[in-house]
This record gives C-alpha cells, sequence and structure tokens, in this order.
C-alpha cells in the first residue's frame, strides 16, 4: 500500500509573485482542492501546514479529534477495528483485553480525555505515569497501563492522526517482583509421602498438585487438561480453561510436550478412568473442571500439616503457582538447558526462565568444591 504524505505543497504563479498552496486528505482518503498558505517559500509553507496540523486545522472545516473520541470504541471485541484486524493476525487473550478496557477508562481516559490527540506529549505522559505512582499503584500495574496506551498511539501514527508517538521513547517501569524462596526437597518430600491420605484431602487435589510439581504447568493447563491429551510418557499441552473465559488457546498460542514418568502417568490413569474423556481433574464425572477455590484450600491444608502455615507461605511467596517456580528452578540446579528448560515450561524467552529461578546461594556445591580444591 502507497504511504500517503500528509500534504503535499506546490508553487502557483500569481501576477506578481509565487505563493505555495498545500493538498490534504480529508478523514475518507480522498484529496482535497489546494489552500494557499499565502507563504513564499517551500520551508515556510511546509512550517504553515505543520503548525495548522498540531493545532487540528489541517483539514478545513473538521474539528481536532479529542482523545476521548479516539478512544470511543476500543478494547470493544465487538466494535474495535485494531481487536479485528490482531484477533486474526496475533489474538490478545481475553483477559489480556479486559485488563486494557480496565486501564482504558479507570486511567487512561480520565487523564487525556478532554486533550487533544495531536497535543499528547512525552512530558505529558510523564506526567500521568507520576500521578499513577504518587496515587500507590505498583510499578507492575502502570506497566499494564502504559502497554494499553502505547498501543493506541502507535494506532493512531498508522492512521495519520498524528505524526510521531508521544510513547515512542517511554520505557516501562521497574518492576520489583516479592522474592520467593524455593521450597526445599525434604519440604516436597513431606507434601507427597507414599500414602496421600496422610497429607491430603482428597486424591484429585494431591495429584493436582504433584503434576503441577513435576510438570510447571500454569493452573489453568492442569485445569483444562483432557485424557485424551495424556499419553504413558508425555503430556500434551494445548489449551487452557479459565472459569471466566471457559477453553481457550495457551498464553504463548504455541502447543508444547512435557515428558512424565510411568508412576505420574499411574496416578492420572485413575482419575482418566473416573472421568472417561472429560476433564483429568473435576468432581462432576468429567463434565466440568474441579473447582479452583476447593484446590486451593485443600492446598492450604496440606501445607499446614507439613509445618507451613499460611503466614509462612506469604512471606516466602509460596501458592499454587509457586510449583512452577520450584520445576523451574530445580531444572536449571540439575544442569539441564535454558533452551530444553523453555520447551518444558512454554516460555519464550531467557528473561522469563531467570525470573523463574530462584537460587538460595547456600546450596551452591560448586562454591564449595572451588574452596576446597584451592585450600587443598
Amino acid at each position: 500500500m502507497r504511504y500517503k504524505e500528509l500534504f503535499t505543497i506546490y508553487p502557483r504563479k500569481l501576477r506578481k509573485v509565487t505563493v505555495y498552496y498545500y493538498q490534504c486528505y480529508d478523514n475518507n482518503g480522498e484529496r482535497m482542492c489546494g489552500h494557499s498558505t499565502g507563504q513564499r517559500t517551500k520551508t515556510a509553507a511546509k512550517k504553515y501546514c505543520m503548525d495548522l496540523y498540531h493545532k487540528g486545522k489541517l483539514i478545513p472545516g473538521v474539528k481536532p479529534l479529542m482523545f476521548k473520541d479516539f478512544a470511543e470504541c476500543w478494547w470493544d471485541i465487538n466494535t474495535c477495528k485494531y481487536l479485528e484486524w490482531r484477533q486474526i493476525q496475533n489474538p490478545l487473550a481475553p483477559s489480556t483485553i479486559d485488563h486494557y478496557k480496565t486501564s482504558l477508562e479507570l486511567h487512561i481516559k480520565p487523564f487525556f480525555g478532554k486533550m487533544r490527540l495531536n497535543t499528547i506529549s512525552p512530558e505529558a505522559v510523564q506526567k500521568w505515569i507520576m500521578q499513577l505512582s504518587q496515587k500507590g499503584y505498583n510499578n507492575s500495574s502502570i506497566n499494564l497501563h502504559i502497554a494499553a496506551l502505547k498501543i493506541m498511539m502507535k494506532e493512531a501514527v498508522r492512521m495519520k492522526y498524528i505524526t510521531s508517538n508521544p510513547m515512542e521513547k517511554i520505557r516501562k517501569l521497574i518492576a520489583y517482583n516479592k522474592e520467593v524462596q524455593i521450597l526445599k526437597n525434604e519440604e516436597v518430600q513431606k507434601l507427597f509421602p507414599a500414602d496421600w491420605r496422610e497429607i491430603w484431602d482428597s486424591y484429585e487435589v494431591y495429584v493436582f498438585n504433584k503434576l503441577a510439581a513435576c510438570t510447571g504447568m500454569r493452573l489453568g493447563e492442569i485445569t483444562g487438561l483432557t485424557g485424551k491429551y495424556v499419553f504413558k510418557d508425555h503430556i500434551h499441552v494445548c489449551e487452557q480453561f479459565s472459569k471466566q473465559y471457559g477453553k481457550r488457546p495457551l498464553k504463548t498460542k504455541d502447543s508444547r510436550n512435557i515428558p512424565i514418568t510411568t508412576g505420574l502417568y499411574d496416578e492420572l490413569s485413575v482419575l482418566i478412568r473416573k472421568n472417561d474423556a472429560g476433564f483429568v481433574f473435576s468432581d462432576s464425572g468429567g463434565k466440568e473442571p474441579i473447582a479452583r477455590n476447593k484446590v486451593y484450600k485443600e492446598t492450604g491444608n496440606a501445607f499446614d500439616k507439613v509445618g507451613i502455615d499460611s503466614k509462612e507461605r506469604k512471606q516466602r511467596g509460596i501458592a499454587l503457582h509457586h510449583w512452577r517456580h520450584f520445576m523451574n528452578t530445580a531444572l536449571l540446579m540439575a544442569n539441564v538447558s535454558a533452551l530444553k528448560i523453555q520447551k518444558v515450561t512454554g516460555h519464550k524467552s531467557m528473561s522469563m526462565t531467570r525470573h523463574y529461578a530462584h537460587f538460595d546461594s547456600r546450596d551452591f556445591t560448586e562454591v564449595l568444591d572451588f574452596q576446597n580444591n584451592l585450600t587443598v
């Protein structure tokens, strides 16, 4: 598609002087008739046209576009043109769309709504970010709002509503993640004794946690697991489930295979026989997935029984998603290559693999070996 300039400038000879005129396109993309700039040099005519553009007056008779009007249909799956294209090219997860929509309504529109789109500057964006921080929002939350506005302003440039993107040089804030103290092997062994009844209230929740610990699967992936994707030597992970959105594609859109032991397969088979071809973890014969509240409650009870109470779990950052951190760290400690770990976890970058790594330097036996060899 040929790129259309905002305007074109051309000279017109009058009786005694040459005056520069300009032509531009209306909102339908049709070329309009020429208009005089009143300027006698091309440089001055360009500056005149840019001044008109920044004032929202380049197209005669058209009012400046306000941000609230530009944002009118954004992040609505039924009306947003950007989403219509994005969903066939590289779909956003429904939860992400909902987050962006909430950001727009509660945090972006109240600040930028009454501004003209072409007057939003990097300084205005920085002031907005500072205001969010002063209101007590953490950096991770602010980054979500920044991401939503970045997409919108980039699209405004593409649609030629503005010439430059005020978000172009705005970087994400540093998000300080709470330190996770990984479970120790002896704690894990207590959680998974020879007889599951010693610790767990139900077999389903026991296997749910064991599968999470051994595979690092996300909670939605385990919840949405059906019998047809469980094989003797591996699990094919290709979809996830949440109560709000039902079955949907994986977070990364790419399926993956995760190896499992014969023992774990046998334990999963008990549930598969019980629930036929339906959801593996279910209290309704496979028709509906197990309730997350039940998993949370019984998992908490199990941790209590091995001496890790709710206060300690909060301090150490231990929750159901912790198993993903645990498995990622354990594989790294076992010197499994980062590429292989990413194939199992589904992480797309080394930065995410590092994010899920939580080493206790006291466990670095290589350091002790070095020290011993140095003093021999």
